[in-house]
């Protein structure tokens, strides 16, 4: 029988979503699967949309794993959260057929990014928001979000340690709005490279700064190296927001607004 969760979490304590080897404790797989494994009474091993990186966060993240054991929907969310840390929580269950894989069938995937320009907001908002202290030109920013939709590469967007063997990523959607001084920079595409997002999101405050103009981010997306983009933007401020597959796995997600 396999099943898929979408789980949410706040990446600040851990190395990512994957567990790199039987002994690592400090990510989110390993919690997670730690206490669906209590649950379940044999061990189990999810696999998940897409990784995401050291203090990255999650809104809704879908795994999938196979078990043996029959729980309710209810044990399934409650019996785990009640495992988990306060920071990672199982938010709604899927009962899916054998074909279905969380990575494989993901079609998009969408990320928002969150940049806060004032200085004096909340510092509950600032642990989510990477709080820039001067002011961002964000007509510039607009304006360069023309030349990230479509079909590119974005090999100047990908960080060293990347494993993709292809750097074209097909861009179905971008946006940037502003709301009492948070700009959200959302992306959305059927897949992404290594620190893809955060080093646009740099980019993208360099041409709010600038620094550099809009323009700029095609001609450092045609150099195809990644020495010609902006400094990678911290990892706190980053979401995966969502992620969208098959219409017949009716795989939804949760719209409630989190820092405006």
């Amino acid at each position: 029988m396999r099943i898929a969760l979408s789980v949410e979490y706040i990446g600040k304590k851990y190395f990512g979503w994957q567990q790199q080897n039987h002994s690592s404790t400090n990510t989110v797989q390993y919690f997670v699967d730690k206490s669906l494994s209590k649950i379940a009474d044999h061990k189990i091993k999810t696999i998940c949309s897409g990784r995401t990186d050291t203090g990255v966060n999650a809104l809704n993240q879908i795994v999938h794993f196979d078990t043996t054991s029959k729980r309710s929907d209810k044990n399934w969310i409650d019996g785990a959260n009640s495992n988990l840390p306060d920071d990672i929580r199982v938010k709604t269950i899927y009962r899916v057929d054998n074909d279905f894989h969380a990575r494989f069938l993901a079609t998009k995937r969408t990320y928002k990014y969150f940049i806060n320009t004032n200085i004096k907001s909340t510092i509950f908002n600032n642990a989510y928001t990477w709080v820039v202290g001067d002011k961002l030109s964000f007509s510039s920013m607009q304006l360069s979000m023309k030349y990230l939709k479509g079909v590119h590469d974005f090999s100047s967007f990908r960080s060293s340690g990347c494993q993709a063997s292809n750097p074209i990523r097909n861009v179905s959607d971008v946006s940037l709005v502003k709301n009492k001084g948070v700009i959200v920079f959302s992306i959305t595409a059927n897949a992404f490279l290594y620190h893809m997002v955060r080093n646009i999101a740099g980019t993208l405050v360099d041409i709010g700064l600038k620094k550099i103009r809009p323009k700029d981010l095609q001609i450092i997306m045609s150099k195809k190296n990644r020495k010609y983009c902006s400094k990678m933007a911290p990892p706190h401020a980053l979401f995966l927001w969502r992620v969208s597959y098959p219409q017949k796995y009716k795989i939804s997600y949760n719209t409630e607004t989190i820092l405006l």
